[in-house]
């Protein structure tokens, strides 16, 4: 096997070996926090961090989410009693609902975001100056191999 082969191979078991565990912390410390400080479910979560990306249809939700219209109106209908999210019809067609977080909905996730930021860095401290270099050039190249072509797909 030429050296590039095998250079390949190894940095794709290290990519699979190392990903999901990190990403199984970072995804579960999302969730205390959303359930424990705020109240929401990690569902309801992301359905708010959609709809802040610019996902403001209950279509478009389902389409990225990959569920149901049903499950997102219901996560919706919850989000609207918790005072996160507000519908306002788009013209004079009633089916056309733009979805759009309040204030409190922001400052949840800028609240979430920001203990979360903490938290990582928290655990990431100990790294050295070159350590953190090394790894935030590799996290670049990383999202670089595997971010969506220009125009598919929403970051």
């Amino acid at each position: 096997m030429a050296t590039k082969d095998k250079e390949l191979q190894t940095a794709v078991d290290a990519v699979l070996d190392a990903l999901p565990p990190v990403w199984d912390r970072i995804r579960s410390n999302l969730r205390a926090a959303a359930t424990n400080r705020f109240g929401i479910t990690l569902d309801q979560f992301h359905t708010l961090r959609h709809i802040r990306k610019g996902y403001g249809s209950a279509s478009e939700l389902a389409e990225k989410r990959q569920v149901s219209k049903a499950a997102i109106s219901q996560s919706v209908d919850t989000l609207a009693r918790k005072g996160l999210v507000t519908r306002r019809q788009e013209g004079g067609d009633r089916r056309c609902v733009i979805l759009e977080l309040t204030p409190y909905a922001r400052e949840v996730l800028d609240a979430n975001y920001e203990d979360n930021r903490a938290w990582v860095a928290e655990r990431m401290a100990s790294l050295t100056v070159a350590q953190l270099g090394e790894l935030g050039r590799a996290m670049a190249t990383l999202k670089g191999v595997f971010a969506p072509e220009a125009g598919r797909e929403r970051p």
